[in-house]
């Protein structure tokens, strides 16, 4: 993979975070993570390996929180004032 995208990924990673952790467009963002987490768990599937497949199954699991959270929205629990 080349390097930039690695900057790419983490830098998007890390903003998305904020925004969720601030309560800024929870839906969008959680639901925009929900899509990157599973087709990034597409280089993950090597059924042969049991790291990479735990790694695949971890992604499918996060993405599962973040359709969660994309549902329930941030709540109370938001830095974001209503």
């Amino acid at each position: 993979m080349p390097t930039v995208l690695v900057w790419i990924a983490l830098i998007y990673d890390g903003v998305a975070g904020a925004a969720l952790l601030a309560g800024i467009a929870v839906r969008p963002v959680a639901l925009s993570l929900a899509a990157y987490c599973g087709v990034t768990s597409i280089f993950y599937f090597l059924p042969d390996d049991p790291w990479q497949m735990t790694i695949f199954v971890k992604n499918w699991a996060i993405a599962g929180g973040c359709v969660a959270l994309a549902v329930a929205v941030a709540g109370r629990f938001s830095f974001k004032k209503r």
